[in-house]
Parts: C-alpha cells; structure tokens; sequence
C-alpha cells in the first residue's frame, strides 16, 4: 500500500497505544538532508502531527511510526 493511497488510513503511534488517520496532506520533510516526505496524521485526540513517511512501516493492516 502507497502512503500517497492512504487518506483515511490508520496510523499507530511508535509504542501503538494511539491511533490517528492520514489525512491526505503531504510536504517536504523538513530535516536538513531528509529526502523523505512528511504525512499529516490527525490524532483521537484531534492533534495534527508530521512524521515522514521514511520512519513508517505497512503491518497488521495500517501503517506504524517506527
């Protein structure tokens, strides 16, 4: 599954104890040297984070912040 697909998928937090959903918004990860893409992930709590898409992995049906 592409991340670019993944509008509405969900999202596990690094140690998988919240959940959040892509919300369909990209740009460029802002790290200096980082050529990954940062995702929009609104969480249950309503937050909006940024994590890029090189530290998450597909697994058990959604996608995890590794």
């Amino acid at each position: 599954m592409s991340m670019t697909d993944a509008v509405g998928e969900k999202v596990l937090s690094r140690d998988g104890k919240k959940e959040g959903v892509f919300t369909g918004t990209t740009r460029r990860y802002q790290m200096e040297g980082c050529t990954g893409r940062a995702f929009g992930v609104r969480w249950e709590d309503g937050k909006l984070t940024w994590p890029c898409g090189k530290g998450m992995e597909y697994k058990n049906g959604g996608w995890q912040i590794m």
